[in-house]
């Protein structure tokens, strides 16, 4: 299962990259893989213990990578956004030039809503991971919400 998951994880990530593949801010960095809810159930409690810790620790170095990746978007929109303005103020306003930054703007932000998608997806997957676990009766719930 876990295997599965990487796989279409990568599979996401390309599709992300192809909307990203033209912009200096390169593809978004690839999302951790989750373990399932059933997964972290057939775990000893130490090892779904260190699975939750693991997964916790590698999604907040993705989320760091990831808030990189969305300022660089950011950044190139608000460039484009700069170009297209600069353009249109001139005598000689470049059409070319502006359906080309306009069209750059588009990709950006489909790449920034595509990261974005991928975020609340591995978070939902991080929250259930938590549940299984926090639901166990053999585990630590020192770090599960308190009821």
């Amino acid at each position: 299962m876990l295997k599965a998951l990487g796989i279409s994880v990568l599979l996401l990530a390309g599709s992300a990259g192809s909307a990203a593949a033209d912009n200096m801010c390169g593809d978004d960095p690839i999302a951790p893989a989750i373990a399932s809810p059933a997964e972290e159930q057939a775990k000893s409690p130490a090892d779904a213990a260190a699975a939750k810790h693991g997964a916790f620790q590698d999604i907040r170095h993705w989320q760091g990578a990831l808030k990189s990746y969305r300022d660089c978007l950011t950044a190139s929109i608000d460039t484009d956004n700069r170009q297209i303005g600069e353009s249109q103020r001139s005598d000689k306003p470049d059409a070319d030039k502006i359906k080309k930054l306009q069209a750059e703007i588009t990709n950006l932000n489909k790449a920034y809503g595509i990261s974005t998608d991928e975020e609340e997806r591995v978070v939902n997957e991080f929250n259930a991971l938590s549940v299984a676990y926090c639901t166990r009766t053999d585990v630590d719930k020192a770090s599960c919400p308190k009821r």
